[in-house]
């Protein structure tokens, strides 16, 4: 037997009588991510809608996460308890003056099985100039925080106060920053006028734009 998060979702939420749309109503969602939450198409879900969800169904995130189990299950044969996940905080748009990584910059949390590739920070992909890798608008970007990347890696930069995301080519007084899809040209700016914020290291295609 597998306990899941979505599992627990459906338990409470037929205990309550509850329907997925009355559910998705609650949680700010359709029926449809319910229904995907439930039967584990969607297995991470934004720590913001777990607390919606703990909190129309009368429970803590704890309970949803199978954090607080009031016994210890871990030894009965035959039950796999969820990986621990860590939370990871989703940059939103850079405040002028802050430092990027201000807690007024986040946009929310990630929860993140802790055993994935090592990510401090995500972004969300704004438009489709990263399409050609598989990168799609409204996706989320995982990125490990670093101040440098080798050449052709693909990193997040800050413009103007803008989070862009590139593969990157660095020379002695120009950084060429290279859009994968064909219809964009490189953008080409003086090394002083960006920030390397940090390396790609994974992207999710969110179904829940």
């Amino acid at each position: 037997m597998i306990i899941t998060i979505g599992d627990r979702i459906n338990k409470k939420r037929l205990e309550k009588g509850m329907t997925l749309e009355e559910l998705g109503k609650k949680v700010g969602v359709s029926k449809v991510t319910i229904h995907k939450y439930e039967s584990k198409v969607i297995t991470n879900i934004p720590s913001d809608r777990i607390e919606a969800m703990a909190k129309a169904l009368d429970v803590s995130p704890a309970y949803l996460m199978g954090w607080d189990d009031e016994k210890d299950l871990s030894d009965i044969p035959g039950i796999i308890l969820p990986e621990k996940l860590k939370k990871i905080p989703i940059l939103g748009v850079i405040a002028c003056g802050e430092p990027i990584f201000a807690e007024e910059n986040y946009d929310g949390y990630f929860m993140l099985d802790q055993n994935l590739p090592q990510a401090d920070f995500i972004l969300k992909a704004k438009g489709d100039s990263m399409i050609d890798m598989g990168i799609h608008e409204g996706d989320l970007v995982f990125l490990r925080q670093q101040p440098m990347v080798e050449n052709g890696e693909v990193g997040a930069v800050l413009i103007d106060n803008e989070a862009t995301l590139k593969k990157i080519y660095i020379n002695e007084h120009e950084i060429i920053l290279q859009p994968c899809n064909r219809n964009y040209p490189p953008i080409v700016v003086k090394t002083g006028d960006i920030k390397i914020m940090g390396k790609l290291v994974g992207y999710y295609h969110n179904t829940d734009k």
